[in-house]
Order: structure tokens, then C-alpha cells, then sequence
């Protein structure tokens, strides 16, 4: 019986980096350049997910991987949890 892969969760330190109101966003990113827009996130850890069915949803156009910038928000940005510091 084949074993049961344990879902790799998103890296404690991973943030969506803020664009400012002058910049433009990206359509698209590629997955080999994920680590500009999340710091923290490695491309090898979207290429664990997209081989266990997790993860945002991706375009692939001739062999590359492509994530719509607006799935990578809606993905990472569905399920926030507040914390309360206690400084």
C-alpha cells in the first residue's frame, strides 16, 4: 500500500511582497521567479504541491509553469489567521 504524503505547509516566514500604489502588479508569474513576489517560498516547494494536486492554480504554456498573480492572492490570502501580540 502506498504510502500517504504529508501536505508541506507554507513556510512561517512567506509573505506576498506589497506593491506600492505607483507600481504595476504582475498578470503573471513564473514559477521559477515565485521568490520575487513570495518571500520565503521557494519554486520547489509550488513544484512538491503541483505534483501532490495542492496548491494555487497554474497555466502551463510550452513546458513553463505560470500562476495568474491575482490566484496567488486569493490562495495565500483566504484563510489569514489573526494572532495578538503580547509584547
Amino acid at each position: 500500500m502506498p504510502h500517504k504524503r504529508q501536505v508541506e505547509p507554507m513556510p512561517p516566514d512567506a509573505k506576498i511582497i506589497k506593491f506600492g500604489s505607483e507600481e504595476i502588479k504582475p498578470l503573471f508569474v513564473k514559477a521559477t521567479d515565485i521568490d520575487r513576489v513570495i518571500m520565503g517560498l521557494s519554486p520547489k516547494t509550488l513544484a512538491n504541491w503541483r505534483s501532490q494536486g495542492i496548491g494555487p492554480k497554474y497555466f502551463l504554456v510550452n513546458g513553463s509553469v505560470y500562476y495568474a498573480f491575482s490566484e496567488i492572492e486569493t490562495y495565500f490570502g483566504e484563510n489569514p489567521v489573526e494572532t495578538i501580540n503580547e509584547y
